[in-house]
C-alpha cells in the first residue's frame, strides 16, 4: 500500500532555493544538471538539516552570488557536482 509522501518542511524550502540561486543552479527539475533524481536527494537532505538557523543567518549575511556552498551545507558535495556538470 502506498503512503503519502511527508510535507516538506516549509521553512527549509527557501533556505534551499536560495542557496541554489546563488550557486547559479536554481531548482527547476528538468534543468537540474545530475538529474531529477539527485535533485530529489538534495531536497531532503535540506529538509532533514540540523542547520537550519545557522543556514538562514547565514544566507541573510552572504552575497547574492557564491562560487562555493558552506561548509556546514550537507548538500555542499551534491551542488558542486551539479555545478561542475553544469559547467561541462
Amino acid at each position: 500500500m502506498l503512503t503519502a509522501a511527508p510535507k516538506a518542511s516549509v521553512s527549509h524550502v527557501p533556505n534551499m532555493a536560495a542557496m541554489t540561486d546563488r550557486l547559479g543552479l536554481g531548482t527547476v527539475p528538468a534543468a537540474w544538471p545530475t538529474g531529477v533524481s539527485q535533485l530529489a536527494l538534495t531536497i531532503n537532505a535540506c529538509q532533514h538539516c540540523d542547520a537550519f538557523e545557522v543556514c538562514t543567518d547565514w544566507l541573510v549575511r552572504a552575497p547574492k552570488s557564491i562560487a562555493v556552498p558552506p561548509a556546514f551545507c550537507p548538500n555542499a558535495p551534491a551542488f558542486g557536482e551539479a555545478q561542475a556538470k553544469k559547467k561541462a
